[in-house]
């Protein structure tokens, strides 16, 4: 995930028109929803709104996405996309089966370098709120945890032991939202170590 890369943008593009097909029209579009669902939650997320947001006519904003359901999928499926990029850079160097893969799974995003401050996050922070408020239930949601699952199985473990480490991870990632940096820091610290001594646990009985 990125910071706070698109507000810049919206805030000079005014109320201007631009509905021609630049690469940076879907960015804008996409940006413009993030910052909706930032300050004003999911219901903010209207077709106007978004125009006003990305500076676009509702019909250049429909020709991509027609419906709220879509502009909010179409969020959804780049947050993930974006997520499942980290996570692939950080395990193909590891061979699967000796539970490296995992490790490095959550030392990514448990590590002590990680920066687990969604409120400087915009898109993890508004990726979150559109999940907690109702998008969990989108088949980009599904999608994405199947190419997380079939991306870190075949690790030396099984798939329920699998499945506790990425809801253990998911988990602190949603206290993030809600905790400050001093205290979710050294909790995730120490869950990271908990975690790698399960892995080891699990890849030894196995």
């Amino acid at each position: 995930m990125h910071t706070d890369r698109s507000v810049g943008m919206i805030a000079e593009m005014g109320n201007n028109d631009q509905t021609s097909e630049t690469p940076d029209t879907v960015t804008r579009i996409l940006d413009a929803v993030m910052v909706l669902i930032r300050d004003g939650g999911l219901p903010a997320v209207t077709l106007s709104a978004v125009c006003r947001k990305a500076g676009l006519s509702k019909g250049g904003l429909m020709h991509h996405y027609p419906s709220k359901e879509a502009l909010v999928n179409a969020f959804l499926h780049r947050g993930g996309e974006e997520h499942l990029a980290l996570v692939r850079q950080a395990t193909q160097p590891h061979p699967a089966g000796s539970g490296n893969r995992l490790r490095a799974y959550v030392d990514l995003f448990l590590g002590e370098s990680t920066t687990l401050q969604c409120d400087e996050d915009r898109d993890c922070a508004a990726v979150m709120m559109a999940l907690i408020q109702g998008g969990r239930d989108s088949d980009e949601v599904r999608k994405f945890y199947e190419s997380l699952h079939q991306m870190l199985s075949g690790d030396g473990v099984s798939d329920d032991f699998l499945e506790l480490v990425l809801a253990t991870v998911d988990g602190v990632w949603l206290q993030s939202v809600i905790e400050p940096p001093e205290t979710i820091g050294p909790r995730s610290e120490r869950i990271r170590q908990s975690l790698t001594r399960l892995i080891a646990d699990e890849i030894a009985d196995n």
